[in-house]
């Protein structure tokens, strides 16, 4: 486990927004609370499945998958690479996940954050579109814990193979939203990662590109020469509106990392935007993010847990750590998917339950 700049920034972004937003509601007051009425999306009582090993035959041919990073990120994912996995057979001490009884489901799915309990998010980047319900193109999952002040966060790959709840089918997880909404969506990384989710934040990255207007367009560092939608971008620094930026963070094919690059672009557009966003002086302009945010956000978050997490959890961002889930790429019967270790599943699990049930 170690910890990954961009983790932090996604994560730093997600809060600071709701601070700024909840800090800056004070003085419209009105506006605020018009607008988080029209964000919050209750979330329906979810089917708790106890995660399990995948066993299924398949004839894969693996395809290793070379992510273009900065120096930095390199020197990073080098190191977790490099790592020796020990992948054992089933059957195994470590394939064991662990089982949670209906007390401890109870406290993780419905925690107390006025009392400062620990909590997980699962954070949906959703591209949607005209006519088109979209894919969660970006899963993270968070577990925050105010009182060791830290964060872990683990980023789900969009082409993660799993099986899906109700249809038990195999597929990839970033369809489970296609195919029932946010509630398979969580239902699908509960059963994959065997950690129940209390929260959720859903963005539309097409509605958020309004928002990037309105902040007076975002700042980046590209790190590769391409064309998209007509539009040039060349290697270096660049400023651009919402609909240069969403054109940028939509590009994939170009590039020879695929999704991890797409993913990267979004890491940039988001801190640029979120750098604005704290940085914002004209109260004018603020009940029309409010407003573009209602539009572009939902979640079961309500006015009264975003001003908790405002109040008692600001300094829990101070550490924020990274998750990686191992795995292989594969294509399999022509579809790429990313076929992830059982053991590092439970790895995962028992990390992620331990802080979310410490003291």
């Amino acid at each position: 486990m170690k910890q990954r700049k961009w983790i932090k920034v996604t994560a730093y972004s997600v809060v600071a927004i709701l601070i700024v937003a909840v800090t800056i509601g004070i003085t419209v007051s009105y506006s605020m609370k018009k607008s988080m009425k029209a964000m919050y999306e209750p979330l329906p009582s979810l089917e708790w499945q106890q995660p399990s090993i995948l066993v299924e035959e398949v004839k894969a041919t693996s395809k290793a998958v070379e992510p273009i990073l900065t120096e930095a990120e390199d020197k990073a994912a080098n190191s977790v690479i490099n790592e020796t996995v020990h992948k054992p057979e089933i059957g195994e001490k470590s394939h064991e996940f662990i089982s949670l009884d209906e007390e401890q489901l109870a406290q993780l799915r419905h925690p107390d954050l006025s009392k400062g309990n620990s909590f997980s998010m699962l954070l949906l980047g959703v591209d949607e579109r005209a006519g088109d319900k979209g894919r969660s193109d970006t899963l993270i999952l968070l577990a925050v814990n105010p009182a060791k002040e830290r964060v872990m966060a683990l980023s789900i790959p969009r082409d993660t193979r799993t099986q899906l709840p109700v249809s038990e089918s195999f597929d990839k997880i970033n369809h489970a939203y296609a195919y029932g909404g946010t509630s398979l969506a969580i239902e699908s990384v509960e059963r994959l990662l065997g950690v129940p989710i209390a929260y959720f934040m859903k963005t539309n990255m097409e509605g958020l590109m309004d928002i990037v207007d309105t902040l007076g367009g975002v700042d980046v560092s590209n790190q590769r020469d391409f064309t998209m939608e007509g539009i040039h971008f060349p290697k270096g620094s660049l400023h651009m509106d919402g609909g240069k930026a969403l054109a940028y963070i939509r590009m994939r094919m170009e590039d020879p990392a695929g999704d991890i690059g797409r993913t990267a672009r979004q890491r940039q557009v988001l801190l640029s935007a979120a750098d604005r966003v704290i940085s914002f002086r004209t109260l004018g302009r603020f009940p029309k993010l409010l407003s573009q945010l209602s539009d572009s956000v939902r979640t079961n978050l309500t006015l009264e847990h975003m001003m908790n997490l405002a109040k008692d959890y600001k300094s829990s961002i101070k550490q924020v750590d990274t998750l990686y889930l191992q795995g292989r790429g594969a294509t399999i019967e022509g579809i790429y998917y990313w076929l992830p270790d059982t053991a590092d599943r439970v790895r995962v699990q028992k990390e992620l339950l331990a802080l979310l049930q410490s003291p």
